[in-house]
């Protein structure tokens, strides 16, 4: 067993400044370890702290106290104390992000987003047009789309978008929050085959699935976030 990631006694609280310093505490003391080939499902109630995990795993959000390390490039890099252009290289190569939301460069085409991933790896630009739209026909965005923004589009078709350009660079990691939220079961159908596919090639997957069918199509083992501590404040 290969593990990718290999998280340590993390805990983070957020701190409301403007609400007299009321603090939040999200995770204590989780610990998570992934191999590759291996899909995990994030559960636990509302406010577990599921989302902020998988953020923190990416480094979107600083944790206080734990290690995050990603296996990358035949290494160990801790995202909890990794630099910013550290944190830019491991996401470029090795940890994919697909969340829930679309988030674009106003006026930038749907197959202009999809190859941005490929040309980042160095691809031709041809092959990485070529690539995205594959991508997009997969996922049943029209061709006549293709080079519209998508601003303009449902917010299944953005999803989709939004899907490919998460996965369409094999990287060794995925985090997943939500990636069939929007999504018919034709399509979510085939957003489960894509991710059996990077499992297949050995991707190590960590993702939050509210809807059960999906969850247990791909998963290989639940992760239950326990709730941390009740509230506190500030002496």
């Amino acid at each position: 067993m290969t593990l990718l990631i290999d998280a340590s006694q993390l805990s983070k609280t957020f701190v409301l400044h403007q609400q007299d310093e009321l603090r939040l505490p999200v995770l204590a003391d989780i610990s998570l370890q992934v191999a590759a080939g291996e899909c995990v499902a994030l559960a636990g109630p509302s406010g577990a702290g599921k989302s902020t995990l998988l953020k923190a795993l990416y480094a979107n959000y600083l944790v206080q106290r734990g290690s995050i390390r990603i296996r990358h490039h035949g290494g160990w890099v801790d995202m909890a104390r990794a630099l910013p252009h550290e944190i830019a290289e491991v996401r470029r190569h090795t940890l994919g992000y697909v969340s829930q939301f679309l988030r674009v460069i106003p006026r930038v085409s749907a197959l202009d987003i999809v190859a941005e991933p490929l040309l980042e790896w160095g691809a031709a630009e041809n092959e990485a047009r070529r690539s995205a739209g594959a991508w997009l026909a997969r996922l049943n965005i029209a061709e006549r789309l293709w080079s519209l923004p998508p601003a303009t589009f449902s917010g299944g078709e953005q999803q989709r978008v939004n899907i490919a350009h998460g996965m369409i660079a094999p990287r060794p990691i995925l985090l997943l929050d939500e990636p069939t939220a929007s999504l018919d079961a034709a399509n979510r159908q085939v957003v489960i085959e894509l991710m059996r596919e990077a499992k297949q090639r050995g991707a190590a997957l960590v993702g939050i699935f509210h809807d059960e069918s999906t969850r247990d199509a791909v998963a290989d083992r639940i992760f239950d976030v326990p709730l941390a501590v009740a509230q506190e404040t500030t002496a």
